[in-house]
Parts: C-alpha cells; sequence; structure tokens
C-alpha cells in the first residue's frame, strides 16, 4: 500500500538527508525539499513505465456492492412535542447522565441516477461557432473556454494493449500535456475540489470527443486525471470502459473494487447503466506492488468560486428572519455528488461569503439573550423555518445537503438541519456541540455552561445535552421519545 512504500522511501531518504544536513548545514527546506523529489522521481519513474504496464498483465477483480447506511428508515414524519409521551423523570445531567457508546459514524446511502426531481444541467455541446483559437464547453449549464487543442484519440481501443498505444501517443503529444494544464488552470479558476476536477475533464472529454467510443473517451480522461496527480486506473467491464477512483473518504452506495487492500470505486460513462457491470467482472492493468501514481481524490469541500447566478433566499420563524442571496450555481454542480461520511458534509465549506452573512445576521438577532435562550431561538428556528421530507420522499434517493443547500431547497430532513444547526452553534454562540447518530436518524447536542434536567450524556468527561431540530417544538435537554433510551453515536464535534 501507498503507507508502506512511502515510508520506505521516506526513511530512506531522511536518513540521506539529515545527513546531508549535518554535513553542510543545510536548512530544513532542503530537507523537505530532498523528500519531495524523491517522491516525484518515484511517481515519474512508475509514469514513464505506465504504457507498459498497460500493455502487460491484466488482472480480474470481483466488484463489490456499494455499502449502504443503517437499514433502520428515516421517519416519514417528525414527531412534534405533545404527539406521544415525553420521557418520564427527567433529572439534571450532571447526577445521572446516559452514558454514550461511541460509534463509527453512521453512512448514507447515494443517488441513483435515475432520480431526479429537479433538473439538473449536464455537460452540453459546445456552441457551433466557438471563438477562433478557443474551445467552448459547458460545465453545469457555465460557460468554460480553454485554448483549442486537438489530441488524436484513437477511435478503436478494444484491448489492454490498445491502451498501452493510446497512452504513448498521449505522452509523446505536447498538446496532450498541454491541455492537462490548461484544464488544471480552468478548475483552479472555479476552486475546483479533486472531484469537481474530475467533473470537469468529463465534460470536457464527452463534449469534444462526443462521436468517439467510450472506451476511447475514457483513454483520455485517464490520461489527463493521472496528469493531473490522481491515483486513477482504467478498467475493462466487457466491451466497456470504467475509471476506477480511490477517495480519502468512504463513498456509500457506489461500487468498488478491492486492489492491493484499496478500495478503487467505479465510474462509468454517462450513457451506461452502472447496475449492467455490477454482476461483470473488471479487469485493470498490474501495477508494481504498491506503486501508486498520484493521490486519492478527497470529496470535501473548501470553497467554489463559479460564475454568480443570484438566488434569493428568505427564511422565518417567529421573530427570526434569515434573508439574503446564494450562488445558484452551486446546486446542480453538488445534486448528485458522491454519498460521503456526515462529518465530512459537516468539515466542508461551499460559500464562505454566505455563510460569514448568516452568521452576522443571527448574532445581531440574538443579542442579549442569555445562553439557553439563544440556544432554543436557534434550536426552534432550524425546526420551523423549514419543512421536513426524507430526501427519498422529496428527490427519490438518498441526499445529504451541504450547509448551503439549505437556502434552495424548501424540505429538508434531520441530517441537512443536524448540519445547519451545529455549524449555527459554534460559529454563532461560540457553543461545543456535536452531531450524532441514533439508528435512522441524525440529531445534535450542545455543551452549556450551567446544567440544566433533560436528556444528556456524557463523551470524554464531558455532558453534551441532546437538542434535536427535527423534533417539532422540543427545547435543549428533550430527546426524541423514540430514541430516550438509545446510546447515540458521534459523527463530529465542534470544539
Amino acid at each position: 500500500m501507498k503507507t508502506r512504500i512511502y515510508t520506505t522511501l521516506i526513511t530512506a531518504l531522511t536518513g540521506t538527508c539529515i545527513a546531508m544536513a549535518q554535513s553542510t548545514g543545510g536548512s530544513f527546506a532542503d530537507f523537505r525539499k530532498g523528500l519531495l523529489e524523491g517522491y516525484n522521481s518515484y511517481r515519474n519513474g512508475v509514469l514513464e513505465r505506465y504504457d507498459k504496464f498497460l500493455d502487460g498483465v491484466w488482472t480480474d477483480f470481483e466488484q463489490f456492492k456499494g455499502e449502504e447506511s443503517n437499514p433502520v428508515p428515516k421517519p416519514e414524519r417528525v414527531p412534534t412535542v405533545g404527539d406521544t409521551p415525553t420521557p418520564a423523570s427527567a433529572t439534571p445531567p450532571a447526577e445521572t447522565p446516559k452514558p454514550i457508546v461511541a460509534q463509527t459514524p453512521k453512512p448514507v446511502p447515494a443517488p441513483q441516477p435515475e432520480s431526479k426531481p429537479t433538473p439538473v444541467s449536464r455537460p452540453a455541446q459546445p456552441a457551433a461557432t466557438a471563438p477562433a483559437g478557443n474551445y467552448d464547453f459547458s460545465f453545469y449549464g457555465m460557460p468554460v473556454s480553454v485554448p483549442s487543442i486537438d489530441v488524436h484519440v484513437t477511435n478503436r481501443i478494444s484491448s489492454p494493449r490498445d491502451f498501452g498505444a493510446q497512452w504513448r501517443e498521449f505522452t509523446s503529444n505536447d498538446h496532450a500535456r498541454r491541455l492537462i494544464d490548461e484544464l488544471t488552470a480552468a478548475a483552479d479558476k472555479m476552486t475546483l475540489n479533486d472531484y469537481l476536477r474530475y467533473e470537469l475533464v468529463t465534460a470536457y472529454v464527452d463534449s469534444r470527443y462526443s462521436s468517439s467510443p467510450i472506451t476511447s473517451r475514457m483513454a483520455l480522461k485517464h490520461f489527463l486525471l493521472v496528469g493531473m496527480g490522481y491515483n486513477v486506473r482504467i478498467g475493462l467491464s466487457g466491451s466497456n470502459a470504467v475509471l476506477l477512483i480511490p477517495f480519502k473518504q468512504t463513498v456509500y452506495a457506489r461500487t468498488y473494487m478491492m486492489v492491493d487492500g484499496k478500495k478503487f470505486y467505479v465510474f462509468t460513462d454517462k450513457s451506461v447503466d452502472p447496475q449492467a457491470i455490477l454482476s461483470m467482472r473488471i479487469s485493470t492493468c498490474e501495477l508494481p506492488k504498491n506503486a501508486e501514481t498520484g493521490n486519492s481524490m478527497d470529496l470535501r469541500m473548501s470553497g467554489l468560486n463559479l460564475p454568480y447566478k443570484p438566488h434569493k433566499y428568505d427564511l422565518k420563524f417567529k421573530d427570526i428572519t434569515l434573508s439574503g442571496e446564494v450562488n445558484a450555481n452551486i446546486f446542480p454542480v453538488l445534486y448528485n455528488y458522491p454519498q460521503m461520511p456526515t462529518a465530512d458534509f459537516a468539515r466542508s465549506s461551499v460559500l464562505a461569503d454566505v455563510r460569514k452573512d448568516i452568521v452576522n445576521q443571527f448574532k445581531t438577532q440574538l443579542e442579549g439573550k442569555d445562553e439557553l435562550d439563544a440556544v432554543n431561538t436557534l434550536l426552534q428556528f432550524v425546526q420551523g423555518a423549514f419543512e421536513y421530507a426524507t430526501d427519498e420522499a422529496f428527490h427519490g434517493f438518498e441526499k445529504p445537503y451541504f450547509f448551503e443547500e439549505l437556502l434552495y431547497y424548501p424540505k429538508c430532513d434531520c441530517e441537512d438541519r443536524a448540519i445547519f444547526y451545529t455549524y449555527l452553534l459554534w460559529n454563532v454562540l461560540g457553543l461545543e456541540n456535536q452531531l450524532i447518530n441514533f439508528p435512522g436518524h441524525e440529531s445534535a447536542s450542545v455543551k452549556l455552561s450551567q446544567p440544566i434536567k433533560g436528556d444528556a450524556y456524557v463523551h470524554d468527561g464531558t455532558t453534551y445535552y441532546i437538542s434535536d431540530p427535527t423534533y417539532i417544538g422540543s427545547v435543549t435537554g428533550m430527546c426524541m421519545p423514540t430514541y430516550s433510551r438509545e446510546n447515540p453515536g458521534v459523527d463530529f464535534t465542534y470544539k
């Protein structure tokens, strides 16, 4: 695996570089430079021989069905305080807090591509009259322009040796190498993360070479993504080519295969039903043991800089209002985003300026309230400002929202509310809190400066009070009766 080979390489280089630094008075910068040069030299050596690996032995690998979430379904209708009896004999948590059992964060299933209740822009064909010297294509409805660079895409790729020959042609072509730089620059301008760079490459190739066979387009995508620094592999499943992509996070409900102990998730051409190859084996070329051609992709978001299309939002509950604008171009991009752990949705940020404005609006309106009153005001705003619906009922598939998506969709479920609410607890009120999960339900808890009576638990010596944004009408310290005797699992802690 990557860890072993990099560790071996770095260990050897460390001894050499330290010795050099000691003998020559070299700086730490020189030492670090030596490590990086060693890694890059190793990676480049693998890439220089990559066509030989493509020409060589291809091994069949068994596919595994994507990991699913907790089988307990979410409630179709959320309870309201008074609908069912509340737990009896609530006691001060400082005396008898409920114990917590730390659990693995609960995954959520990925969306099914055939279910789209709202239109989503897909990569479109370029305009018939593109500017001279440039090639224009569409990325989720947004125009992208790169220099018009034509690489020779072979139309007859059906065997491993064909992939090797195509790779040699790309690597000997200055235009192909320049195309990597141009697409990287376009992605940098929009501050796309790793996964969205894959989407950009897909949009470009499927537009520019729309008449080429799937195998040919997949060969070019593979070359471009490896050139961008990712450990992407090409695979064959029957007559179809697929891309095999490793991620830093678990991706739920997506087929994967294990190669040298590492999960590679299967991505097909958009015209191919992924279910059609689920029962088939996928073959890919053998690389030297533990060799990798780059990095795994990171699904977390750290900002998007897309062309601006305004969408106004206006949310209100009781005397708290929230209004402003958000860039509507983010929503098609995020609509079919791969499923990752809830914690990674919480760690992500899509539009920092929008979040800052929301935090400031809440701070102004909550000014002067004591801690518990402010917490409950935030809690009941999230309970009342949004209509509840399960993702299956509203979208047709499971779709956790990023924080910003609650400003667009009129309905949301428990994990969406919990992600939104816990962010506000920390960034508006500065209160330590946790995203927690019960079977079929995502909730929240908060650390208070003064003890109160109610439902709570202790985690790492800290008392957290249940504060559930989906239990309508509840206040902090009230757990849904269904889960009052359950030990929550902790997904993420703001502290």
